[in-house]
């Protein structure tokens, strides 16, 4: 089959889908995966077939400049969200031509994008989320308060989500979408290891939790020598990675300044990821490595506790490492993972960035760097998510819904 996987976001939003394209094209499939030019290096490195659609932007960027001008959290979340359904309906063209050629189409469900173009050629697509919890479901020994309130929620989000889908819909000259909404009437797959999140029995049968997805690294990577030379050094450091949590330069370098007094304070060594305006106008002690772009497969082995935001991908990639985490949410699902990891006991409580300080940070790196027990309860989550297949359950279940129908 032909399959074309057009994604709208963050490199943690299309990450996932470079491991499924990787899996269909081992299965004998080809596989294109098509995202903002911006990500073109990223997916070919992975020996993917890119294609363009949209506008040439970073995505994290744009939506860290949007909360920048947002001084409600709430208000600046739904903003985002518009950005990106805007941006999807820019890219409609791009992708609508690339559909020309496929036989079959990947939808995220959060982004929508390649659903209105499948329905105006007719073709046949599958969806994937990565929220789980966001799936609906009606439960009959609910109370009615509850059957209320899940209700008045379902309504919100249908009010971010589903009217701005269906207004962008009449545009192109489609129906509103039905109850799916962003997702497929046939086929829904959620990249999510089941020990991590037990599926849910009043799902319908078209949602299905497959385990994670992971890409292919390339063999020939090597660390860089005074990276290398770091972890040689002393004990596994710490891991920083927040992705794009900084909203513009001079949050970055108080980002920088509270991260490396905090280290030094915790007494704890850390490779710091990010922040690298603020992270240059920094000396920093021999205690902390400022790190670019290394593969999150390759480094986090080496460290012993992650600091993350809490996003999809690097809460799956910290999973599979089997280290402990602290997770410091700033946006949407964000909060749910590090509330999860803590109920799972393989992280901290998560600090939202009102409680930060650099008190209460040392304080967390301190104990995150001599959690045992998470660790070891890290280390038993890792061993069953490194026995899935997920990539492979995966293409076995597209294969067997759309093959040859």
């Amino acid at each position: 089959m032909r399959i074309l996987i057009p994604t709208i976001g963050s490199r943690g939003d299309v990450q996932p889908f470079i491991a499924l394209a990787q899996g269909l094209e081992r299965a004998g499939h080809t596989a294109t995966l098509a995202t903002h030019p911006i990500m073109k290096a990223l997916v070919e490195s992975y020996g993917v077939t890119f294609a363009t659609i949209g506008p040439d932007i970073d995505l994290a960027q744009e939506a860290a400049a949007i909360r920048l001008r947002s001084r409600n959290p709430a208000v600046g979340l739904v903003r985002g969200m518009r950005f990106g359904l805007a941006m999807v309906e820019q890219s409609h063209a791009d992708i609508l031509a690339l559909c020309q050629g496929a036989d079959l189409v990947v939808v995220s469900a959060q982004s929508a994008a390649g659903k209105n173009e499948a329905d105006q050629l007719n073709l046949p697509y599958l969806s994937v989320t990565l929220m789980p919890w966001a799936i609906p479901w009606d439960d009959p020994k609910r109370s009615l308060f509850k059957r209320a309130a899940y209700g008045a929620l379902d309504g919100l989000i249908s009010l971010i989500t589903t009217l701005p889908l269906n207004r962008m819909r009449k545009r192109q000259g489609l129906p509103p979408a039905g109850k799916e909404g962003f997702s497929s009437p046939r086929l829904n797959l959620v990249p999510v290891s089941p020990a991590v999140y037990t599926p849910n029995p009043q799902w319908e049968l078209r949602h299905r939790i497959v385990g994670y997805w992971f890409v292919e690294e390339s063999s020939g990577w090597q660390p860089p020598a005074d990276l290398q030379a770091f972890l040689d050094q002393g004990e596994p450091p710490l891991v920083v990675s927040l992705g794009a949590m900084s909203l513009g330069e001079v949050d970055a370098l108080e980002s920088a300044n509270l991260f490396v007094d905090a280290i030094q304070q915790a007494g704890v060594r850390a490779v710091v990821q990010g922040w690298d305006v603020g992270m240059q106008q920094l000396t920093l002690p021999p205690s902390i490595y400022a790190a670019g772009p290394v593969p999150h497969s390759w480094l986090l082995p080496h460290c012993s506790g992650i600091v993350h935001h809490g996003g999809f991908g690097i809460t799956s990639a910290g999973l599979r490492a089997g280290i402990p985490a602290l997770v410091i949410p700033h946006i949407a699902d964000q909060f749910y993972w590090g509330q999860h990891l803590h109920q799972l006991g393989v992280g901290l409580p998560p600090i939202t960035r009102p409680k930060l300080n650099t008190t209460s940070l040392a304080a967390a790196l301190d104990e995150l760097a001599r959690a045992d027990q998470l660790r070891e309860a890290a280390e038993s989550l890792s061993e069953q998510i490194r026995a899935e297949k997920g990539v492979d359950h995966a293409v076995n279940l597209i294969e067997g819904e759309f093959e040859g129908a």
